[in-house]
């Protein structure tokens, strides 16, 4: 039997793709830096793994990693956060030693994970923005002459829309720039688009840039309100957006799964908003469509060959019901529609990102880390501060 360790359990993306590899004859390690996480729940996790804080002690966890699977027999090793891409993307030849990886390059991972030099290679590549403003090309005195209000301003990396803030005015905008530099790095400074929606592409790519799978959904519901993770999404078949999200990767040199994400202006337009260069949060939605991208990554990463899936299910929703689609239902206002929407259960072309009859200890999961995360003062304003 083929073994697969699967890091950042307490992701959703982590439970999608332990659900997708243990469908699929796999015995699956999961781990994190705490032991109660979701994805520690599911069926499918045979053996639990508690490594150094990834965000903490960097090079702790790195060398805990690379410690463990000398002495296991793992035909792969899947992260899906930030953090623990980048770390893997970074020791990979160190790792491949011992297992197998599918990931960018380093010095390309880093060029994605910033989001400011994501937003000048898609300029490069001709791919629609939002009008930004870099400070190091000009002072802050000068963008606040020429920057039309209400304007965003925006960390180059962080996630979760963490430290976004709106400014309405010049005073304002100095505030804000001195205080998310002091959290975040020097930000960048763009316009507030009037967005009629968004929409979002999913894209593999292997080493020489082609395309292996593709797959869009539009993001119906999400949370915070101002703007966050998907809540509640429809998969689509958005050619447009694919079209620009294959023009940046490849830009880029990627190798790997991307999610792509576009706000959609008022007259159509899809702009860039930011690149997730990892597995995103409902990866279980194309799965259900019909575009299983950790099994496709997993198949690369062995070395095996794939069949590139030419259709998918379009209409297909997916839901993040607990805790998001209940904090969404609560912070939006108590509307009988809404009441209705939220309770109702239409299993049909429907899926979950925890819910499921086949596994559903993973509801329980859900509740352990929601303690865990309540009980940990720098975890619970990891999960509260996203508003702006």
């Amino acid at each position: 039997m083929k073994r697969a360790l699967v890091l950042d359990g307490r992701s959703l993306s982590s439970l999608a793709v332990v659900r997708s590899l243990g469908s699929n004859g796999y015995r699956i390690h999961g781990g994190d830096s705490f032991k109660w996480n979701l994805t520690s729940f599911s069926k499918h996790v045979d053996k639990r793994l508690v490594y150094p804080d990834p965000e903490d002690s960097p090079h702790h966890f790195t060398e805990a990693i690379i410690d463990h699977i000398k002495h296991e027999n793992y035909d792969v090793v899947l992260p899906t956060r930030d953090v623990t891409t980048s770390l893997l993307s970074a020791n990979q030849d160190r790792i491949n030693e011992y297992t197998n990886t599918y990931l960018a390059s380093s010095d390309v991972m880093d060029v994605f994970m910033d989001k400011g030099e994501t937003i000048k290679l898609a300029n490069d590549a001709q791919v629609p923005t939002p009008k930004t403003y870099f400070p190091e090309r000009k002072s802050i005195e000068q963008i606040a002459d020429e920057i039309s209000y209400p304007a965003l301003v925006r960390p180059r990396r962080s996630a979760g829309s963490r430290g976004i803030t709106r400014v309405e005015s010049d005073r304002e905008l100095k505030s804000a720039f001195l205080e998310v530099k002091e959290e975040y790095g020097i930000p960048m400074i763009q316009e507030y688009v009037e967005k009629t929606g968004y929409t979002t592409a999913c894209v593999l790519l292997d080493g020489e840039q082609n395309e292996v799978a593709s797959f869009s959904y539009e993001r119906i519901k999400e949370y915070p309100l101002s703007g966050g993770p998907t809540v509640v999404g429809k998969s689509t078949d958005d050619s447009e957006a694919k079209e620009y999200a294959k023009r940046l990767l490849t830009a880029g040199n990627w190798k790997g799964v991307a999610e792509v994400e576009f706000i959609v202006d008022q007259q159509g337009t899809p702009r860039l908003l930011e690149v997730n260069p990892r597995f995103w949060m409902p990866v279980q939605l194309p799965i259900e469509a019909g575009v299983d991208f950790p099994m496709l990554v997993t198949k690369l990463a062995e070395g095996e060959s794939v069949t590139r899936p030419i259709e998918y299910k379009t209409n297909v929703t997916y839901r993040w019901v607990l805790p998001n689609e209940i904090l969404h239902f609560l912070k939006s206002g108590i509307e009988i529609s809404d009441m209705i929407e939220l309770f109702q259960s239409p299993f049909k072309n429907t899926c979950y990102g925890t819910l499921s009859f086949d596994d559903p200890m993973a509801m329980i999961g859900t509740g352990a880390q929601s303690i865990n995360f309540l009980l940990d003062k720098e975890k619970r304003q990891s999960v509260l501060d996203r508003e702006w």
